[in-house]
């Protein structure tokens, strides 16, 4: 058996059995009737089996052509989704990507992708919104969302980019004024940077539920957004406890010093979550950009 000819008389099996009728068929394709015909008689011959009950009044299914049906069906299906998603390869990113993510995060390893993407694809345009809530692309209408930490089983596909952990660090300047903690003990004498409402599993309060007594008269400078604490940091304020992705750039290029990882590693994944399983150009080559900045690369 041909297996090409056979994959094109099954399709062709596929939609006779859809709408009944050799003649409706042949009025879509632009062909003669007996066109149709032939090529079903071949596929039956194929198979040795008769698939249609043919009467001058009715077309049916045999219980072989019932069953070729099923199946048949969702190959076809399968092959027209297989020859969409290739070809999908060979189209140039453009039309408008639709993002959102944090605000820090963003600051940090989105806007430089951005600049990145919309210099090489000039016909791509870029929509990001930056919210600390959940957005859900399904129901928003995005074409991908950036979330940090477990997620619930959604039905979304996930994208792994980094890990988050938290680290203790402090600028250069800081040191030499203070000098550098022995031990996480010792960060209790120190001057440090935090949030204004220490919530569980955020900063310093990562380290209190592990039993360090830490006194609200060290606490300095008080934020609620990671990247006033990090300039605080930077201007040798205080100690701060910010996510590896906060930090990275500033302890490759020797603006601040890592101090201690937290004992108990958080290693929470930071993925881009979207709704299509096959991602679209203008998603693809965006997810292979963030992929390349590795955003938990920041390490002791």
């Amino acid at each position: 058996m041909d297996f090409a000819r056979y994959a094109a008389h099954l399709e062709l099996f596929v939609d006779v059995a859809r709408r009944g009728s050799f003649s409706a068929v042949a009025r879509k394709r632009g062909v003669a009737v007996s066109s149709i015909v032939r090529r079903i008689d071949a596929l039956e011959a194929d198979l040795a089996t008769a698939l249609f009950l043919r009467s001058t009044r009715a077309l049916t299914l045999t219980d072989a052509g019932d069953k070729l049906l099923v199946r048949a069906q969702d190959v076809i299906d399968r092959l027209i989704d297989a020859r969409t998603e290739i070809g999908a390869f060979e189209e140039t990113p453009s039309g408008v990507l639709r993002i959102s993510c944090l605000p820090t995060f963003s600051r940090f390893y989105v806007m430089p992708v951005v600049a990145e993407l919309l210099d090489r694809w000039p016909d791509l345009a870029i929509d990001l919104d930056l919210t600390e809530r959940l957005t859900d692309p399904t129901v928003e209408r995005y074409d991908a969302v950036i979330r940090i930490g477990s997620q619930p089983d959604s039905g979304l596909v996930a994208t792994p980019i980094g890990t988050q952990n938290w680290i203790i660090c402090a600028a250069p300047s800081y040191l030499d004024r203070h000098g550098r903690p022995d031990d996480l003990a010792a960060i209790a004498t120190h001057r440090r940077i935090g949030k204004a409402r220490e919530l569980p599993g955020l900063g310093w309060s990562r380290l209190t539920a592990q039993g360090l007594v830490l006194g609200d008269d060290k606490r300095v400078f008080r934020c609620d957004k990671f990247e006033p604490q990090r300039q605080a940091a930077l201007a040798g304020l205080g100690l701060a406890m910010l996510p590896n992705w906060v930090l990275s750039t500033d302890i490759a290029e020797g603006r601040l010093v890592p101090l201690f990882d937290e004992p108990k590693p958080e290693n929470a994944p930071i993925r881009i979550l979207r709704v299509q399983h096959e991602a679209p150009p203008k998603l693809r080559v965006f997810i292979e950009a963030m992929q390349g900045r590795d955003p938990g690369a920041a390490r002791m």
